[in-house]
């Protein structure tokens, strides 16, 4: 009897409709809308038998259909699915091809047993460290690399309220691979992931990771390795990328390296009598006060914020100017939103609904007056941050997660494509 004939990724082109592809589902994952809220929709990152990889999409009005029958990690048998193009403007794609694949109510998936056919449980296209930079200004392609954790005893999660109060999680370190040393950062669901990971188990040290579809940015003038939707990690994976960096270690390739680092004072939080009591030059370094507040006068008619409110707590009360940024975080809103029904003589109502509620500020000194540098609801000062994260290039969420892997600079750490 003749053996069936299977098609590869690598043959894929449009016109075409009855493919027949075994495929290992290396990653599932969906975009998220403004609101946070998830897309029915969801996107698959496939590996064949030739190591050639693909990103599939799949539809909404399918995805109740087509996701029980799907797994990460497992192989399966996916016939009838199209071809089509990328949109110039579809960004944060996993490989490097200007196709994708889309499936439909047509498409077939059967589950394949591991011993029926031989596919890799994982694929990588690795880009060297050092050349990251020519990444960092682009937002079309994700990429995978390698590289050994530094000092990760260290590593610590943070937790925090961003610009706009709302909470998220975060954790940083280095990587290298002997030559150059990237930063990494790992936002909210990913970087507690990683934290329990490397906490819970017993691994090898020091770590090697992998991290499959990262994206790359720029902070402080340095590269950094962030995450989106179909980003992935892989801690001392059975990969010969990994055991050439560890026999790298074993005979002193790669030297140890501790990134020196100042540590700030953490901020403690003081009483407006305290603030009071401050000498100018005190004053010059920013406070945190946690008080209520309630407005007193009416902002400048360019529709910017700029109030001045009195806060109180147990011990003293303080005039206070809520800028424009401010005011933007008290509200959850732009002035010119709550400000478009003004009547001449009239207080807007809606900027009394900040009275008597609790928040945290920091606070600087500008001539006789203070100044809110910043608002956020009350912080717990036990797992404050010193360093201002919230300033760092945080993960984007996209209806499409359509990534691509960089092109071939480390020849023993490619995938044979």
């Amino acid at each position: 009897m003749a053996t069936q004939k299977y098609d590869s990724f690598k043959d894929l082109r449009k016109g075409k409709y009855d493919w027949k592809v075994q495929a290992r589902v290396m990653n599932l994952w969906r975009g998220y809308t403004k609101k946070g809220e998830p897309f029915k929709a969801f996107n698959l990152l496939l590996l064949d038998s030739k190591r050639c990889r693909i990103h599939a999409f799949v539809p909404g009005h399918v995805a109740d259909l087509l996701e029980p029958s799907i797994e990460a990690g497992k192989i399966y048998l996916f016939k009838n699915f199209t071809v089509k193009e990328y949109k110039e403007e579809e960004k944060f794609r996993c490989i490097l091809k200007d196709i994708q694949i889309i499936f439909s109510n047509e498409t077939k998936i059967s589950n394949l047993e591991e011993n029926e056919v031989c596919i890799d449980k994982a694929g990588f296209d690795f880009y060297d460290l050092a050349d990251l930079k020519e990444l960092s200004t682009q937002t079309t392609y994700l990429t995978d690399v390698i590289g050994v954790i530094q000092d990760h005893d260290g590593l610590r999660l943070a937790r925090f309220n961003n610009r706009l109060g709302q909470p998220q999680t975060q954790i940083k370190f280095t990587i290298t691979d002997g030559k150059t040393n990237v930063n990494v950062t790992f936002w909210d669901q990913l970087a507690e992931h990683f934290d329990e990971a490397i906490r819970e188990e017993d691994f090898e040290t020091p770590l090697i990771i992998i991290i499959g579809c990262g994206r790359v940015t720029k902070w402080k003038e340095e590269v950094d390795v962030s995450n989106v939707g179909a980003t992935s990690f892989y801690i001392n994976y059975n990969h010969h990328c990994v055991s050439l960096l560890r026999t790298m270690l074993s005979e002193n390739h790669i030297q140890k390296f501790k990134k020196s680092m100042v540590k700030k004072e953490p901020p403690r939080q003081i009483t407006i009598q305290e603030i009071k009591e401050l000498g100018y030059d005190d004053i010059e370094v920013e406070k945190i006060n946690t008080c209520l507040c309630g407005p007193r006068d009416v902002p400048y008619p360019d529709k910017w914020y700029n109030l001045c409110i009195r806060a109180t707590d147990d011990t003293a009360e303080i005039d206070i100017v809520l800028e424009n940024v401010a005011g933007q975080k008290c509200y959850g809103k732009h002035a010119y939103e709550m400000l478009d029904k003004i009547h001449e003589n009239v207080f807007p109502e809606g900027l009394k609904t900040i009275e008597g509620k609790e928040y945290t500020m920091k606070l600087a000194k500008k001539g006789n007056s203070y100044v809110a540098k910043d608002v956020s609801h009350v912080i717990d000062f036990e797992n404050f941050t010193t360093e201002n994260e919230d300033a760092q290039p945080r993960p984007i969420q996209e209806s499409y997660g359509e990534g691509s892997t960089a092109t071939y600079h480390l020849e023993s750490m490619s995938e044979n494509n």
